[in-house]
């Protein structure tokens, strides 16, 4: 690690979604499991992601990284493509929403909602109609 690192992640009661939280415990422990060839050195980076991450306020429940996407079978091309649908994210609502739509066969991804900066910075001047 750099001497200038400061163990910054998501902090874990921020209003991001779920599964980008989760994939901040997914990619550290990936990177333990990918960079450190002896056990001692793959126990001593996991007890410093674990630290860094409760720091960060990250339950314990939370510090298992969640099931990887490579242990699915492959789709194959007689399966249709799920539909997909782009919400805002609202906490607590938009896990819910998840769920039930997942039940459904339609797969959401979270998008960012209007915010006051979206709505009062406009960096380009609109061009008149005539021109």
């Amino acid at each position: 690690m750099k001497p200038t690192h400061t163990d910054q992640y998501l902090n874990f009661k921020s209003h991001h979604p779920l599964t980008h939280k989760r994939s901040v415990v997914h990619t550290l422990t990936y990177r333990e499991q990918q960079y450190f060839t002896t056990v001692e050195d793959r126990k001593s980076e996991l007890a410093h992601v674990h630290n860094a991450l409760r720091a960060n306020g990250y339950p314990e429940w939370a510090l298992t990284p969640p099931p990887s996407s490579a242990k699915r079978p492959p789709s194959t091309n007689n399966n249709p493509r799920r539909p997909m649908l782009g919400l805002p994210n609202v906490s607590g609502l938009s896990e819910q929403l998840g769920r039930i739509y997942k039940s459904h066969n339609i797969h959401i991804y979270h998008k960012p909602a209007n915010t006051l900066r979206s709505m009062v910075l406009h960096h380009k001047d609109k061009t008149p109609k005539e021109h």
